[in-house]
């Protein structure tokens, strides 16, 4: 059955900060992906701003990911060898991003990520307006960016929010359960993503979809805690100083990724294999 996952996560900045801060943290991990010398890198494709019929104006992205190590070792036999890049799409029309994550191996899989960014406290229950039939199939999980988290630290140098306090703002340090004892002039956002995973290939569906919905929570929680603990980098910027440093920094970490060797965008050829697995019938 296919995840729909709500996943809450607040940060105490405004929906006004949290978009420079969200903006100027996905560039910075993305230099650090590839920096890490673990397989992984990225290549921005495009990043052109964008008039979307239904979202409005904002910024369209599209990159690969290549994942290589990241790949857990039990589906690695599944998959041709050439296979090692995902394929992102962003729509990011502030306060909402769409985001469409596929596979070219598999071509019936999709991640698809739906954000609302609001000033609350995550308790709006619909947000996303979806009918009943989904309500019900819909699970939500409140995520608290100073919890500890049983999953591995994706980055080997991640800030630590239980110590970490704002030179410039003076927010911080973050303790679990932080939100209950905000105080009342501190500024709080949500940021409300209903994730939909469906990777409908027999013998490994629920293993996979469980794998990546606890990756997608992972990247969530370290995303958010990163944009709070690298706020006296990105605060005092406007959204022109924003862009030109995302631009810069996409370049940058393009050009590391394909000099390293390891990486470059996937050739038709390598787009043409399949996998191992047997899709579901519908």
């Amino acid at each position: 059955m296919t995840i729909v996952k709500e996943f809450r996560i607040c940060c105490p900045t405004s929906v006004e900060e949290y978009r420079r801060g969200q903006r100027y943290t996905t560039a910075k991990i993305s230099k650090m992906e590839v920096q890490e010398g673990n397989g992984a890198g990225v290549e921005i494709l495009e990043n052109r701003p964008v008039e979307h019929p239904e979202w409005g104006a904002g910024q369209y992205t599209r990159k690969y990911f290549h994942i290589q190590k990241r790949v857990p070792g039990w589906l690695r036999p599944f998959l041709p060898k050439s296979s090692n890049a995902i394929h992102e799409e962003s729509w990011n029309c502030y306060p909402y991003t769409h985001t469409v994550v596929t596979f070219p191996m598999f071509t019936k899989f999709k991640i698809t990520i739906r954000t609302w960014h609001c000033d609350d406290k995550g308790e709006q229950e619909n947000v996303h307006k979806l009918d009943q039939k989904t309500l019900k199939q819909r699970q939500v999980e409140v995520v608290d960016i100073a919890a500890a988290r049983k999953d591995q630290a994706l980055y080997s140098n991640e800030s630590d929010i239980n110590t970490f306090v704002s030179q410039k703002t003076g927010r911080g340090p973050l303790k679990e359960g932080w939100l209950e004892r905000l105080d009342a002039g501190t500024p709080c956002m949500c940021a409300y993503k209903l994730v939909t995973i469906d990777f409908p290939y027999f013998g490994l569906r629920t293993k996979v979809e469980n794998h990546l919905e606890a990756y997608e929570r992972n990247l969530f929680h370290t995303a958010t805690k990163q944009l709070f603990c690298w706020v006296d980098e990105w605060v005092d910027m406007n959204m022109d100083q924003v862009y030109e440093y995302e631009k810069a920094t996409f370049q940058e970490s393009t050009e590391l990724t394909k000099l390293e060797g390891k990486l470059s965008t996937p050739s038709d050829s390598s787009l043409s294999e399949t996998s191992t697995l047997v899709e579901e019938e519908e």
